[in-house]
Order: structure tokens, then C-alpha cells, then sequence
């Protein structure tokens, strides 16, 4: 009884980890998706000649 009792309790601890290991890893991918994504956008954004134009005149205060 006692080695099928500690058979469950390292099927169960080899499980759990397993469960523990792969959330960790898909949000780790899902952070660094995110991350280039957001970095790929405001690359995208930076070469918009008419956005530019529009943030300088809203930034631009002198009369």
C-alpha cells in the first residue's frame, strides 16, 4: 500500500509540475509576442509621414 501511495504522490508531483512548466512557457511566449508586436507597431506608426505632421502642430505651441 505504502509504494502505491507514493507512486500517486509522484505521478501526481511529476503532473502538476508538467502543468506548472507549460503555463510558464506560454506566458512567456504570449509576453514576448506581445512585446514584438507592440514594438512592430510603433515601428509601423513612426513611419507615418502624416501622423508626424499631425503630433508636430499638437505639440507645437508658439503663436
Amino acid at each position: 500500500m505504502t509504494s502505491t501511495f507514493g507512486g500517486l504522490i509522484i505521478l501526481f508531483l511529476l503532473y502538476a509540475s508538467g502543468a506548472i512548466f507549460v503555463t510558464v512557457m506560454l506566458a512567456v511566449g504570449i509576453a514576448w509576442g506581445i512585446r514584438w508586436g507592440i514594438t512592430w507597431s510603433l515601428k509601423e506608426i513612426s513611419r507615418d509621414p502624416e501622423l508626424e505632421d499631425w503630433i508636430k502642430q499638437v505639440f507645437n505651441t508658439e503663436k
